[in-house]
């Protein structure tokens, strides 16, 4: 009896380091894994929240306490804290402007700002601003006033695409009271510009109807972000709207092309003005005009 238990001592003795070491191991990994797990979320939180998109980022900031080890993080605590702040800030500044508090709406945008310079959401929403009004303005042909407040939009534009629309229109108010000659050229011109411009609207309002529809079809098959859909019915709708919106948005380069076209239509035009100002000035011809209170112009002819 002796024998065959100094057997299992000896036994038990050498595989004491390995079963150790086993376990060790996979104590790492698990750590390991937490780890990655946790940094996913926080780059990803991160990210959003440079953009502006605060609830976004905060509902990776949450994934990031939820992970086991990290249920304390002080980093993913304070960035919680940080996002509700300036959700918080946002709806205060929405609320004001549809108060027509407009002074108090844009000092809690420029405070989020100076929160997070990166914030486009923030940036695109006093661009808006101004651009609406730089178009009443504009309606009202108070063109030195219009210009100055286009030129106070572009600086929050985040879009080439916005910042051409700006410039064009910053163009057309120093420009637009001068008389013009040569109407035959300037009504080709004319023409040139509004069929280019119009199909870029066209354009335009067709990959923002595409992306409304997928947009709201997101909203409906995943509500909570989870990025899963287990509805077939609506998988397939939102794969439908997906595809139709990359569609869309793969004919940008054809939008910018007509957007350029109606620009050079309407230097070509401006071009043929005559310096000399009248005591009553009178727009004659064709020219771009703010679209009301959206993104976009619109073209007139005067005689």
């Amino acid at each position: 009896m002796t024998k065959p238990v100094y057997l299992l001592v000896s036994f038990l003795l050498l595989t004491a380091p390995m079963v150790s070491a086993v376990a060790f191991d996979r104590a790492s990994v698990t750590t390991s894994v937490a780890d990655e797990e946790y940094d996913r979320y926080k780059k990803r939180g991160d990210d959003f929240f440079k953009e502006g998109k605060y609830q976004e980022a905060r509902r990776q900031y949450q994934n990031c306490l939820e992970v086991p080890g990290f249920e304390n993080d002080a980093y993913a605590t304070k960035q919680i804290d940080e996002c509700s702040k300036a959700l918080s800030l946002r709806q205060q500044a929405t609320e004001a402007l549809k108060q027509n508090k407009n002074q108090e709406a844009i000092q809690i945008l420029n405070q989020l700002l100076t929160r997070n310079p990166g914030d486009n959401i923030s940036r695109e929403q006093l661009a808006d601003y101004y651009e609406a009004q730089g178009n009443q303005l504009s309606n009202q042909k108070n063109y030195t006033a219009a210009r100055e407040i286009y030129t106070q939009a572009l600086k929050y534009a985040t879009t080439t695409t916005r910042q051409e629309s700006l410039r064009l229109q910053i163009a057309n108010t120093s420009n637009v009271q001068r008389p013009a000659k040569n109407i035959g050229i300037k009504v080709f011109t004319g023409l040139v510009a509004v069929g280019a411009g119009a199909f870029a609207v066209l354009l335009r309002n067709d990959y923002r109807n595409k992306l409304n529809t997928l947009n709201q079809i997101s909203q409906t098959a995943d509500p909570t972000g989870t990025g899963i859909i287990s509805d077939d019915g609506l998988y397939q709708q939102y794969n439908a709207a997906y595809g139709a919106v990359e569609s869309a948005q793969k004919r940008n380069s054809l939008y910018k092309a007509s957007l350029g076209v109606a620009a050079v239509a309407t230097i070509a035009e401006l071009y043929l003005l005559l310096h000399k100002p009248k005591k009553a000035p009178r727009t004659t011809g064709f020219h771009w005009q703010p679209s009301s209170q959206s993104l976009g112009v619109a073209v007139h002819y005067t005689f």
